[in-house]
């Protein structure tokens, strides 16, 4: 199992650390195991910072992206911002927006309406491809 280490605010690329200001500090949610997930707390607000290292985890990490860029034209589901995404030498990072929500688990877990979770779930994995 891959141990994930916390983002250190050093390792932040320029590109974001000069989008988002400030930064007073970075807390951490429940890792996943695909990428490093930081919280920034800054005086413009709450970003949400990933980080994924190696090949596949970073092909992943960018494929996030583009679903995030592209996933608006679903009705009633939103998602976050992808607001910047860099990829330095050996690890890839993304900028979204945060916000209190679902994830698309938890709705998929809370949606009565089967058509519904066939729909987001259908659009998700076309996003994907």
């Amino acid at each position: 199992m891959r141990q994930l280490q916390p983002i250190i605010v050093e390792e932040i690329p320029h590109s974001i650390k000069k989008y988002v200001k400030q930064s007073e500090k970075v807390t951490f949610p429940k890792q996943v195991w695909t990428s490093d997930v930081g919280i920034l707390h800054t005086a413009k607000g709450r970003y949400v910072l990933k980080r994924a290292k190696g090949e596949k985890y970073r092909k992943w990490l960018f494929k996030e992206y583009y679903v995030l860029k592209n996933i608006k034209t679903l009705e009633k589901f939103r998602s976050p911002n992808a607001y910047e995404f860099v990829q330095p030498p050996e690890q890839s990072w993304l900028l979204l927006e945060f916000f209190e929500g679902k994830t698309v688990r938890e709705y998929l877990e809370k949606e009565d309406n089967e058509k519904k979770r066939e729909h987001i779930v259908y659009e998700m994995g076309r996003l994907y491809r």
